[in-house]
């Protein structure tokens, strides 16, 4: 906390009925320490900052021009300023006093009113240093903080925020040649350019003797510029360890994709700038209009989730980035084609050599944080159902995509009961017949639903001929009483056959 000379008056000379003579324009001085003396040379004995108490003493006797060069001297030693108390030495300020104060604007104060020094300044001083015990813990606290983020392997943007938080002001991170880093306390990169423009500090952030970026302060901080350099101090150590392990992170792309990944499905990632940083250091630069498309895959050797991905993508010349987050590999990919659907495209190109692996692709991304984090959680929750699809035995594809298990994803966020229910109004005949005869209508009826209604393409796809094809659907036709063909059943149809599904993963589980 800083305390100028117009606080210590107000708050702790007052009861001397202090009077400024001269250097009002001086009353916003930072005052370090309250301190008295009736020393004349007192002015070598000074580092500044201090509000000078003195009787006036020392200058008795003194002519008119030593007077001018004590004054002069204590101007010269950044002194806040100096106060005298009127009725012991002078009955009133000497003039000459007064005009070398106001020519070299130095607060020059009369104190009209006799109060022992000793409780001016205990008054005073223990003020300024309770206000300096306060911002050492403060920095104290901050620094624990940081270094928890930095032990739990939170990245730049975390100990950004924390940092924004603790000074309560706008901070943004420069990088070489004042690239954008990153950001804390705006709203968008616009924003962050506001707030660095109208600076208030900014700080190195440095790395064994390398200038790795710059933390800059916009306004806003209840913190004076000293206190708040001293708390971005305390931040630039572990934002300079932070950004070097991610450069060096840049130099390994495995490591630093997977903890990209796992920080977007964590959602801790914020903006836009620290995502295409984090991109970067896992060797993935997308331009700023493609469009990113998520994929999960399950495989019994994890190894070969890496393999998989990079020959899906190297298939149709797409750009890629593989990572994995515990027991799930990921791959982000930029397909290099515009004019086909990238969903399809990726699908067809993980099945001609998907094997035993199980792959579920998400819906396109823009280069976008939030985007992209809940792209990642919607495929990584998909891959969770198309798993246990294929462990219980319900024929799921191998790849598939979000896009095919919409409806499944959808049943998931029902009670089991509305499940239980939308089963057996829709289907109930037909999963009894299956359970007394060991049948598969059930998986028939999905599988020409979702083929359209085609004899051809779901005979392929049930590897029957289509006469089996047929009596099947006329059993099927026969036990649920109505034309499954007709399009206005199929929506109710297909989330019934899900939550079937839904119903027989809770068995399997």
């Amino acid at each position: 906390m800083v305390l100028t000379l117009r606080d210590v008056l107000e708050q702790h000379l007052v009861s001397a009925d202090p009077q400024v003579l001269s250097g009002y324009d001086g009353l916003d001085n930072e005052v370090r320490w309250v301190h008295s003396s009736e020393i004349f040379e007192i002015g070598p004995l000074l580092s500044g900052g201090e509000l000078f108490l003195t009787t006036g003493l020392g200058l008795a006797g003194v002519d008119a021009g030593t007077r001018r060069h004590y004054i002069r001297e204590l101007a010269q030693r950044n002194v806040a300023g100096v106060a005298i108390e009127m009725g012991r030495t002078f009955d009133e300020m000497p003039d000459e006093m007064v005009r070398e104060a106001s020519a070299v604007h130095f607060p020059l104060i009369a104190l009209r009113t006799v109060v022992p020094f000793i409780d001016l300044c205990r008054s005073a001083n223990t003020d300024l240093v309770s206000g300096e015990v306060e911002l050492l813990r403060r920095r104290s606290d901050l620094s624990a903080a940081l270094h928890a983020e930095m032990a739990a392997g939170n990245g730049a943007p975390s100990i950004l925020k924390r940092l924004a938080a603790a000074v309560d002001c706008p901070l943004v991170l420069l990088g070489s040649g004042n690239a954008l880093m990153a950001a804390e306390g705006v709203d968008d990169d616009h924003s962050a350019w506001q707030a660095v423009d109208a600076q208030v500090a900014a700080v190195p952030v440095g790395m064994r003797g390398e200038l790795v970026a710059t933390m800059v302060a916009g306004p806003g901080s209840p913190l004076d510029p000293a206190a708040l350099v001293g708390m971005l101090e305390v931040g630039a150590g572990p934002l300079g360890v932070t950004l070097s392990l991610s450069r060096e992170l840049g130099g390994l792309p495995h490591r630093a994709a997977s903890s990209l990944v796992s920080d977007l499905l964590d959602a801790r990632i914020d903006r836009r700038s620290d995502l295409v940083m984090r991109l970067g250091a896992a060797g993935f630069r997308p331009s700023k209009t493609a469009r990113i498309v998520p994929v999960a895959v399950d495989v019994p050797i994890p190894r070969m989730a890496s393999q998989l991905s990079a020959s899906a993508a190297k298939r149709i010349s797409a750009q890629s980035m593989h990572a994995r987050v515990h027991a799930t590999s990921y791959a982000l990919i930029t397909p290099s084609r515009s004019d086909v659907d990238a969903v399809t495209e990726i699908v067809a190109s993980y099945a001609s050599g998907s094997g035993e692996a199980t792959v579920v692709v998400g819906d396109p991304c823009r280069l976008d944080a939030y985007e992209l984090s809940a792209g990642l959680v919607r495929v990584r929750h998909a891959l969770s159902l198309a798993v246990a699809d294929r462990r219980s035995g319900n024929h799921a594809d191998a790849v598939t995509s979000v896009r095919a298990l919409a409806a499944d994803l959808a049943v998931e966020t029902l009670p089991d009961a509305v499940r239980s229910e939308l089963a057996a109004a829709a289907i109930g005949p037909v999963i009894a017949w299956d359970k007394e005869h060991g049948s598969e209508l059930t998986h028939t009826l999905e599988v020409h639903l979702r083929n359209g209604c085609s004899a051809t393409r779901s005979a392929a796809a049930l590897n029957l001929g289509r006469q089996s094809l047929y009596q099947r659907l006329d059993r099927i036709r026969g036990l649920i009483g109505f034309d499954f063909t007709a399009p206005q059943t199929y929506p109710g149809l297909l989330m019934a056959l899900c939550a079937h599904r839904a119903q027989g993963r809770r068995s399997a589980g």
